[in-house]
């Protein structure tokens, strides 16, 4: 039947979520990679190149996953432009970039960086063919990805390797470890050092802010779903800022995964028209991080009360404490706070949160086999 509602044959409920609690230890893993002397080596080269090109413009590609976490990257270079720069940057889904923006010349001042898991997808290998063929320098061709060692390496001239683990569910350790490296690669293009000794702490404390929820997580399920319930039949993922990466990667698994029927949007766009077709049968999920202006502060809580006017109720995800602080009488809002630092890196633990409350919810309504 077209309708049957499909199982997940290969994995069980409980190898999905033993695997999800080898996020943690799996950035740990790749923050003491990159705080290794191979690293720093490469990444003063890379330094040091940087200031001897000329570059005009960066572009990030990658497919599904790996597009959404570059939006840190697009982040960090955005919200740092005040500074002045000298080249502009955009990132784009991968058959995007193949059909419409690959060049037919030779261009001396863009610098791509790939994006892809596998290091092997057909079009990144056509791509990677093509920019040979047309002589690019391939000190300008940067490739992130867990296989360092795959046939498309060799057109690239720096390899940034994401040390994921294997994992039982796709874009969940290669999710966020890209997330971090392509943090790192911001800061270098942004000529600062990432690898220093007070970052690696704040990067410790985002594994200890992982690891404190995993302690949690029966508790604080529980609670989550005491108030969203199990009765509803769609799931927004809305967010402002960086967070629109964990909320449309966090659709993307809901969708391809759990056959939950789930959207990423901005903040913005779910007023413009989506918010006139919600009812009982939908939950939203509220995505914020701690760089709120000031001026934007009351607008949120417009939103907020708009949101839980219609539908009844919201469950919020953030690490802003003044904004989780002032909704804590509202007995319409269930607030998830976290620790971290760095605002460019809260979609790590967003998603993290995110993917367990996904995997509960499909338990929950009878997903996995008995």
């Amino acid at each position: 039947m077209l309708n049957e509602k499909k199982k997940i044959i290969e994995y069980s409920y409980d190898a999905i979520l033993k695997n999800i609690f080898v996020l943690p230890q799996s950035l740990k893993e790749c923050i003491d990679s990159y705080f290794s002397p191979n690293h720093r080596e490469m990444f003063q080269k890379i330094r040091e190149l940087l200031e001897k090109l000329k570059i005009s413009r960066i572009l990030f590609v990658g497919n599904t996953s790996n597009y959404f976490a570059s939006f840190i990257a697009h982040y960090c270079l955005t919200t740092a432009s005040k500074l002045h720069y000298n080249f502009t940057w955009e990132s784009f889904e991968i058959s995007e970039f193949y059909d419409y923006i690959l060049p037919n010349k030779h261009d001396d001042g863009t610098l791509y960086i790939f994006i892809s898991k596998s290091g092997r997808s057909r079009l990144l290998t056509r791509i990677l063919e093509h920019l040979h063929l047309l002589k690019f320098n391939s000190k300008l061709i940067w490739l992130v990805t867990n296989s360092i060692d795959s046939e498309n390496a060799k057109h690239c001239g720096y390899i940034f390797p994401i040390y994921a683990k294997p994992e039982a569910v796709h874009a969940t350790i290669s999710f966020q470890n890209t997330i971090f490296v392509l943090y790192l690669i911001s800061q270098l293009l942004l000529n600062r050092n990432p690898l220093t000794n007070d970052n690696q702490e704040i990067f410790e404390k985002i594994i200890r802010e992982m690891k404190k929820y995993q302690e949690n997580f029966q508790i604080t399920k529980r609670r989550i779903f005491d108030f969203l319930g199990y009765d509803f039949k769609f799931l927004y993922f809305i967010s402002k800022g960086v967070s629109r990466s964990s909320a449309f990667n966090s659709a993307l698994l809901a969708n391809s995964l759990y056959r939950i029927f789930a959207e990423g949007i901005l903040l913005g766009h779910f007023f413009l028209g989506t918010f006139k077709i919600v009812n009982s049968n939908i939950r939203c999920i509220l995505l914020v991080n701690e760089s709120l202006r000031d001026s934007s502060k009351k607008f949120i809580h417009n939103q907020i009360k708009l949101i839980t006017d219609q539908i009844g109720v919201l469950l919020l995800i953030s690490n802003n404490k003044s904004l989780i602080s002032a909704l804590r009488y509202n007995k319409r809002v269930f607030a998830v706070h976290f620790e971290c630092e760095i605002n460019a890196l809260t979609p790590i633990i967003e998603s993290y949160i995110l993917q367990i409350i996904l995997l509960e919810f499909s338990k929950n309504t009878g997903f996995f086999k008995k």
